[in-house]
C-alpha cells in the first residue's frame, strides 16, 4: 500500500500522443528494422547456426511481424489521452502478439509446416531477447521524447506531471495583466507582459515566458488558438500554425520574405513565421527596425 499511489500517479502521468497514421507507421518501421538488425549482427538463440541461402529474408520476417503487431495495437489502443500506462499496456501487447505471430512464422516458414506447441515458449524467450533491448529503448524515448526535442541545447525545464483537462468557468479577466491557464486540475498564472511566445504539441503548449531575470518554459495542455484568446492582446499574434509569439520580445530576425526565424533574450529557440503571415509580422518588425 505504500507504493500504490506514488505508481499509479506516475502510470496516469501523461505523455505526447502519437495521432497520426504517419507517425505510427514509423515507428512501426523502426521497431522492425532494429528488430531485424539485432537478430542479423547478434544472431541469438542459435540463430548463427541457422543454414539456408535465405537466411537474411526469412530473418526480415521477424521483423515484419514486430511491425506488424505494433500498428495493430496501435490501432486498437487508439485514444486521445496517452499515459505512460497505456504505453506500457502497449508495449505489453505487442510482445504477446508478436510472440504468437513468430510461433506460426517460425512453424511453417522455418520448420516447413511442422506445428509443435511445445516450441512456444521457446519463441517467447527468442521474442523477448529480441524485444526486450529494442522495446526498453523504444519506452524511454517515448516517455523522453518531448523534452529531448524542447530542451536540446537549452536551459533545463520545468517538469509537471499533466493530467487531464476538466471542465472550469472562465472568468473575463481580458482587462487584468494577469491570465490564468487551465492546466488539468490546477492553473498556471502568467503576466502578459511576461509571456515570449509559444509552440503547439498537439493538445498541448510550450509556454515560454519571462521568470524574474530568467526565461522558463511550461507546457500547459491547451491549444494555441485557446491560449491566444486567453492573452487577448494586440500585440501577441499567431505567426505560424504552430506557434504563438509577443512581438515586443523579438530581438532579431532572420531569413527573407521566403521563410523568417524570430529569435528571442536569454533562449536559443527561435519562431516560424509562415508566408501568410510575414507581411504582418514584417510590418512591425520594420517599425521597430529589427
Amino acid at each position: 500500500m505504500i507504493y500504490k499511489s506514488p505508481i499509479g500517479k506516475y502510470l496516469k502521468c501523461v505523455i505526447p500522443t502519437i495521432v497520426s497514421t504517419g507517425e505510427t507507421l514509423t515507428y512501426a518501421l523502426l521497431l522492425g528494422l532494429s528488430s531485424y538488425l539485432f537478430l542479423i549482427v547478434f544472431q541469438p538463440f542459435g540463430t548463427y547456426n541457422f543454414d539456408s541461402a535465405y537466411k537474411f529474408w526469412l530473418l526480415s520476417g521477424y521483423g515484419i511481424i514486430f511491425a506488424l503487431a505494433y500498428t495493430s495495437v496501435s490501432i486498437l489502443l487508439y485514444k486521445k489521452q496517452w499515459t505512460i500506462g497505456v504505453e506500457l499496456l502497449r508495449i505489453s501487447l505487442v510482445y504477446l502478439l508478436a510472440s504468437f505471430l513468430n510461433f506460426f512464422y517460425h512453424s511453417y516458414m522455418i520448420n516447413h509446416g511442422l506445428l509443435l506447441w511445445s516450441n512456444l515458449p521457446y519463441i517467447g524467450l527468442y521474442t523477448l531477447s529480441l524485444y526486450v533491448p529494442i522495446g526498453s529503448i523504444y519506452f524511454l524515448l517515448r516517455i523522453d521524447r518531448h523534452r529531448r526535442q524542447e530542451t536540446k541545447n537549452l536551459m533545463p525545464v520545468e517538469e509537471v506531471c499533466l493530467v487531464p483537462q476538466h471542465e472550469f468557468k472562465e472568468i473575463d479577466n481580458s482587462y487584468l495583466n494577469v491570465i490564468n491557464i487551465p492546466n488539468g486540475n490546477q492553473t498556471f498564472t502568467l503576466l502578459r507582459s511576461d509571456f515570449i511566445f509559444a509552440k503547439s504539441m498537439d493538445n498541448y503548449c510550450m509556454i515560454y515566458h519571462r521568470k524574474g531575470d530568467t526565461v522558463k518554459k511550461q507546457i500547459v495542455r491547451i491549444t494555441l488558438v485557446r491560449l491566444d484568446q486567453l492573452l487577448n492582446t494586440t500585440t501577441v499574434v499567431r505567426c505560424h500554425r504552430s506557434y504563438l509569439v509577443n512581438l515586443e520580445k523579438i530581438i532579431k530576425k532572420e531569413g527573407n520574405t521566403q521563410g523568417l526565424l524570430l529569435h528571442f533574450a536569454e533562449t536559443e529557440d527561435c519562431a516560424l513565421v509562415s508566408r501568410s503571415a510575414v507581411g504582418t509580422v514584417g510590418s512591425y518588425l520594420l517599425q521597430a527596425r529589427l
